[in-house]
């Protein structure tokens, strides 16, 4: 993978994006989802970077999307009422998902084990990079397990008697 890879997060416990079954059903309809996300403080995201969310505070924790940034950050208000009222303000990219699911199909369980381990998932702002090697690891994984999730159920064939 040669384009740098950043995380997004999404903690329902601030705000429960209530639009992600919608959301998710004109994905699967279009093909891909543009949503605008806060990056945060993070100002070196580019757009063409890979894209993943990271569903964060309420179990259970994981990755559950996937996509391209699609624009440099912008700074705004910040979405928080409180920080906003205070003044604060945040960046934001437009992300072009293109896998969005309502759990998440990359499991903290699953990013505990090697090699993906040793880095921190538990991002506490979105735009965190994560390093090349474990980039492309952790894409290897994505992309099998929507490609299973993708995959219909198939039953065994049933046994007849001759």
């Amino acid at each position: 993978m040669l384009v740098a890879t950043h995380l997004f997060a999404w903690n329902p416990a601030l705000w429960n994006w209530p639009e992600l079954p919608d959301d998710i059903r004109a994905l699967a309809r279009r093909g891909h989802l543009d949503a605008e996300w806060s990056a945060g403080r993070t100002r070196n995201l580019e757009p063409g970077s890979r894209a993943f969310l990271v569903r964060l505070g309420v179990p259970p924790k994981g990755l559950f999307g996937a996509g391209t940034v699609m624009t440099a950050p912008v700074e705004r208000r910040h979405w928080r009422k409180d920080k906003a009222a205070a003044g604060a303000k945040t960046g934001y990219v437009m992300l072009r998902l293109d896998a969005l699911f309502a759990m998440p199909i990359v499991t903290f369980d699953d990013l505990g084990e090697p090699p993906f381990a040793g880095f921190r998932w538990g991002i506490r702002q979105s735009g965190v990079r994560v390093p090349g090697p474990l980039a492309e690891a952790l894409d290897a994984l994505w992309q099998s397990r929507c490609a299973a999730v993708a995959a219909p159920a198939v039953a065994p064939p049933a046994r007849g008697r001759r």
